[in-house]
């Protein structure tokens, strides 16, 4: 996720790509070159003691994402997260605690936001068309080619760090990733609501048999599902697969409001349903809106001193769930 970060950078007019780091030495050289980038290093703490260096994009695994979040808005530097903002909403408080106590932005990187369709079915939203929306489905599932592998095949030579994705201590399993995309854009588009309280059950179904001979850690989850009721009366059904006994690719969000309804489906073009003159109709609206970037939108929110569209409240709020959905539910715990 680093290198869309870095390239999406390189081609903003009001930001500067000034320094990068990586642990892995012949990649990040490769990089440093690809990306013209003044700096390079392997320590972030070093990075970090850079004057004019003000923000940066964290595209770490998840456990790593509060240590060096607070360690760089102690060297007051602005901060980008990737998804999940945290391991638990716990770490998410902490990580909007000092960005607070800094006077610093912090965003969290959910790229979906930020899509044509989603953007249009938002203003819809907001504008009354559905009415009062009482209830949404959202799911991201995968077929069983899609489990994550533990290695990574670079021009520098083959990355065998990413197991993380398949490890629960490290931030990985399937909610956490996929669940993270698709918790946030239905929640946004209800308005995120206040949770009220949460169930579910995380499987971890196909990644040891998936490991096995390897040696690695497969115990995060591959399938979870959830349910969500929040306090205003609406509700919310989540699940994220990272491999089922499916064919194909499915990344589907559908909202339903006492007006009408709305479905997005990848693929597929936007549907919208509701009744016009007493009829049942179904639309397919054309999309007008011009698809900027996360990193285009931290930048802004800095430079303007306003909040970013993805706020740490949000970010903690979408973590809490599916805190909820590791404890079993009922709870905000932390995940196992």
């Amino acid at each position: 996720m680093g290198q869309g970060h870095a390239e999406t950078y390189k081609k903003l007019p009001n930001a500067e790509l000034v320094a990068i780091c990586d642990k892995d030495a012949g990649w990040l050289e490769l990089c440093r070159e690809r990306w013209e980038a003044p700096h390079a290093f392997s320590d972030y703490r070093e990075m970090l003691e850079l004057g004019d260096l003000e923000a940066i994009s964290i595209a770490l695994p998840t456990f790593l994402h509060l240590p060096v979040a607070l360690a760089a808005f102690e060297k007051g530097k602005h901060v980008l997260v990737e998804k999940p903002m945290a391991m638990n909403a716990a770490e998410g408080e902490q990580m909007a605690a000092a960005a607070k106590a800094a006077g610093k932005t912090l965003m969290i990187s959910l790229n979906q936001r930020f899509d044509a369709d989603v953007q249009f079915l938002k203003r819809y939203i907001q504008e009354g068309h559905l009415g009062d929306v009482y209830f949404a489905r959202t799911l991201w599932r995968r077929p069983l080619g899609g489990l994550p592998s533990p290695t990574l095949n670079r021009p520098s030579g083959i990355y065998s760090g990413r197991n993380w994705f398949n490890e629960a201590a490290k931030g990985g399993g399937v909610l956490r990733d996929l669940g993270a995309h698709v918790i946030d854009v239905a929640l946004w588009l209800m308005g995120y609501p206040e949770l009220e309280d949460a169930v579910g059950r995380a499987y971890t179904q196909f990644l040891p048999d998936f490991l096995s001979g390897t040696q690695l850690i497969g115990d995060a989850d591959d399938h979870s599902v959830g349910f969500a009721r929040f306090k205003n009366g609406a509700s919310l059904q989540i699940e994220a697969s990272f491999g089922q006994h499916i064919d194909h690719d499915e990344l589907i969000t559908e909202v339903f409001g006492s007006k009408g309804g709305a479905i997005r489906w990848s693929g597929r073009p936007l549907k919208l349903f509701g009744q016009v003159s007493g009829a049942y109709t179904t639309t397919e609206p054309r999309l007008q809106e011009r698809r900027s970037s996360v990193q285009e939108e931290f930048v802004s929110s800095v430079l303007e001193g306003r909040p970013p569209l993805v706020t740490p409240e949000q970010g903690i709020a979408a973590t809490r769930i599916m805190d909820a959905i590791y404890s079993g539910g009922g709870s905000s715990a932390s995940p196992r």
